[in-house]
């Protein structure tokens, strides 16, 4: 019998909660949660959440999961976000 490496795990995700906040600028504002709290709960800087608020960039697919467990949002909202900050709209 051959020497086989064992199977991967597969992660699998837990459903999202229904979302509240259609993003999260919007979690912000309605909550008084601040950029600083949520960067330190996650490991990244207060201008990495920024950056991701303001549609400059799209968290990787991990950070993007878990932080839209966190604020109730839909996990396509940062993408949509990026994606009207790149075609020049006002992101709320």
């Amino acid at each position: 019998m051959k020497n086989r490496p064992p199977p991967a795990r597969s992660r699998r995700l837990r459903p999202l909660p229904p979302a509240i906040y259609p993003n999260l600028a919007a979690y912000f504002r309605e909550t008084g949660d601040t950029q600083s709290a949520v960067a330190e709960r996650f490991k990244i800087t207060q201008a990495q959440v920024s950056r991701i608020v303001a549609g400059d960039v799209v968290p990787r697919p991990a950070l993007k999961y878990r932080l839209a467990e966190y604020a109730r949002v839909p996990l396509d909202s940062f993408d949509i976000a990026y994606l009207e900050k790149q075609a020049g709209r006002q992101v709320a």
